[in-house]
């Protein structure tokens, strides 16, 4: 049996990595840490390492808490096993020093005979340069795919916000001043952080330059559910048998219903997403079309 191909999933918060994770999680095909996101060449790159291991701890003393509560020796070896492996990994990340080996003794651990893929979901790897892509395309011995979703740029960009202003609000500040706040944030600029996930095109210029077609597959958020898209993407993987999930994406909601006046700013700020979208691909969702002419219900 051929080792298990290294599957790296990128794309945006909010545009349908947390479904790609869980039905990989579900298919018996596949094998993936015991949490979504490693962070690994992220913390690397931008120098986050810090920030990485507080959203490691984070899901650790969940899984703590739940071994606590533990009813039964199988669950409790179950979430044991689960801690060690968090601490495998956090003791990579954490370390902040490039061990791309330890990195892939890390990413075959799960894996068994059956196994075709060993998956990394971190939609933080978009923002990834160019030279980390041709790195983590020859790891594995070249063994590699990458998976990127797209999601009509105003939904996910408003889903977004809707979800940080709703987190922020619970600090005590008026919700909807927190909203506006963000939205200048987009108008002027200073949110830098949150263009740059929403910039699809400067990801896939690069993506496209270290990455061999052949071993990039990029799909739309508004088709993940579809047969074609299924069957597509398990073909991809060299699945035997065709991938299943929720019936809907997992923390994607569109949040709080946004307003013509917010639908034409984000547009405004977005169009040259569209702009980009409509010049690769030959055919988009409906939802992106729609979008562009005005606000969608």
């Amino acid at each position: 049996m051929a080792a298990p191909t290294f599957l790296f999933g990128i794309g945006a918060a909010k545009a349908g990595t947390t479904w790609l994770a869980q039905a990989l999680r579900a298919h018996p095909q596949a094998a993936l840490p015991p949490f979504k996101e490693t962070h690994y060449f992220d913390s690397l790159e931008h120098d986050s390492a810090l920030w990485s291991m507080d959203q490691l701890i984070g899901v650790r003393q969940g899984v703590r808490a739940d071994l606590a509560q533990a009813k039964t020796r199988k669950i409790r070896d179950r979430l044991t096993f689960r801690v060690k492996e968090m601490d495998r990994w956090m003791g990579l990340v954490g370390a902040k020093v490039e061990n791309d080996k330890r990195y892939e003794v890390l990413m075959h651990r799960r894996a068994n005979d059956e196994t075709r893929v060993c998956a990394d979901i971190t939609p933080a790897y978009a923002l990834l340069s160019e030279k980390t892509y041709k790195r983590m395309a020859a790891l594995n011995s070249g063994n590699t795919r990458f998976v990127m979703i797209l999601r009509d740029p105003v939904d996910r960009l408003w889903s977004n916000l809707s979800m940080t202003a709703q987190r922020r609000a619970k600090r005590g500040r008026p919700l909807d001043d927190v909203q506006n706040e963000l939205l200048r944030g987009i108008t002027d600029g200073s949110n830098s952080a949150e263009m740059a996930r929403s910039d699809y095109a400067s990801t896939l210029a690069r993506l496209t330059n270290a990455v061999p077609k052949s071993k990039l597959k990029v799909l739309f958020f508004e088709q993940l559910f579809e047969k074609d898209t299924l069957e597509d993407l398990s073909g991809f993987l060299g699945f035997d048998d065709v991938l299943t999930g929720p019936s809907e994406p997992a923390n994607a909601g569109a949040g709080q219903a946004m307003d013509a006046n917010t639908h034409t700013l984000l547009a405004d700020a977005m169009q040259p997403q569209y702009d980009f979208v409509m010049s690769r691909f030959d055919a988009v969702p409906p939802r992106w079309q729609d979008n562009m002419k005005g606000p969608v219900q």
